[in-house]
């Protein structure tokens, strides 16, 4: 299926904190938009402070969609997601509007692009009763195992304990009988709507310095009230610190509190602070990532349009002003004058930096004998550059010059007859 070129809508994307939904408020005004949430998070109800939900005093009455509508006991997915997503961008243009997507949970844009060839939504077979019982197992080893021996090619893309995209692989070659491998492989992607995404982009020391005081605000203005409005249910509800890499629980600001919320005495709250704030700006660092690896090529570098938002005293000018002129053209028709990048940003969008997917070495596996997962097995890296980090930290260190104690100790007690 070809783009729809009648059918325009805008996506902002870049990392949290970095003033993606004033800008979408902003050209929405102007530009008779609603605005489609995109951020996994900000579809659960409720805490709307912890999650970054705009204020609704700040929205200006403009339409926002695809959010706050999800209970805290129900995971949400992307399938969810697409469906609920393509509903709401058909509705907003069937009604003479432009659709704006905006949020940072940026794998979700994938729904915008149409996969030529074979899909892996296309089941071909039925999952028998022992493939059933592998992929509903919670055994990361059985399901990676298993993967491997099917296709080991896409098994050596994903560390041993991902298991929701461990899973997803093996799904995709159940129900498809094709290696998810060579699906990929054979699929080409085009946009389904004619898309231009503006891509905020702050420098890292800037955009670290309000990202800290991004939290120390929202702990003040009401986050900690709704960070124990979690723990309440999280205890009512009997809930295990296991669970925290699905659905609400993810949201930054809960798991970090957890040690002092269950044990005040023995956790100093402002741990808990300083490793929310870790915690966002890295969160931040891999939503860079994801745009410069995965969208960028994904769209062959066309209709991508960053703009600098490092200095917010010249936010009208280098922001606002700019998507305006880029957006008017787009609706318009007419050709796009405006430059991609400005020039001091320029070298994200080269393409030996971003347009290379990662060679099939970048993911080889190195097993680490003397640190351990917190299960007790061995430790495992992916691709050489994370090996290689992981031999010079501290812990590895720490934990060689143990081992290395451990065994001048045995051999003095074997020595003494011990």
């Amino acid at each position: 299926m070809a783009t729809d070129v009648r059918k325009k809508i805008l996506a902002i994307v870049g990392t949290t904190g970095v003033g993606k939904s004033d800008l979408s408020i902003e050209l929405a005004e102007r530009f008779n938009g609603e605005v489609i949430n995109a951020d996994s998070m900000q579809m659960y109800k409720d805490v709307p402070i912890i999650t970054n939900k705009h204020p609704l005093v700040e929205r200006r009455g403009i339409p926002h969609h695809v959010m706050n509508h999800v209970p805290w006991d129900e995971e949400y997915f992307i399938h969810r997601f697409e469906k609920e997503c393509l509903e709401r961008i058909e509705d907003i243009l069937e009604r003479g509007k432009v659709p704006i997507i905006v949020g940072g949970t940026h794998y979700y844009l994938q729904i915008l692009f149409n996969k030529v060839g074979n899909s892996v939504t296309d089941s071909t077979r039925a999952v028998s009763d022992e493939e059933n019982k592998i992929l509903n197992s919670e055994n990361s080893n059985l399901i990676y195992s298993t993967l491997q021996k099917l296709d080991p090619e896409i098994a050596s893309k994903y560390h041993p304990n991902d298991l929701r995209r461990l899973r997803r692989m093996l799904e995709i070659f159940y129900t498809t009988g094709t290696k998810p491998s060579e699906t990929f492989k054979q699929q080409k992607l085009t946009l389904k709507y004619n898309t231009i995404f503006l891509w905020l982009y702050s420098t890292p020391l800037e955009l670290n310095k309000r990202l800290d005081d991004r939290v120390d605000k929202m702990l003040d203005s009401g986050g900690m009230q709704e960070i124990n409005q979690l723990f309440e249910y999280y205890k009512r509800n009997k809930l295990t610190p296991e669970l925290m890499e699905n659905g609400v629980w993810q949201v930054i600001g809960f798991k970090e509190f957890l040690p002092w919320l269950e044990n005040p005495e023995g956790c100093e709250l402002e741990e808990c602070v300083e490793r929310m704030k870790i915690r966002t700006r890295q969160y931040s660092r891999r939503q860079v990532k994801w745009i410069q690896k995965m969208l960028v090529p994904d769209i062959n570098g066309e209709g991508i349009f960053l703009l600098n938002a490092t200095d917010l005293t010249k936010w009208h000018f280098l922001v606002c002003d700019r998507a305006v002129s880029i957006t008017e053209q787009f609706l318009k028709d007419e050709l796009i004058t405006a430059v991609q990048a400005p020039e001091e940003l320029a070298a994200l969008l080269l393409r030996d930096q971003t347009f290379e997917r990662k060679k099939h070495d970048d993911y080889k596996h190195f097993i680490c004998t003397i640190c351990k997962t917190p299960e007790g097995e061995n430790l495992t890296a992916i691709g050489e550059k994370s090996w290689n980090i992981h031999l010079r930290s501290r812990r590895h260190r720490k934990n060689l010059t143990r081992g290395s104690k451990k065994a001048e100790y045995e051999k003095w007690k074997a020595e003494n007859g011990e």
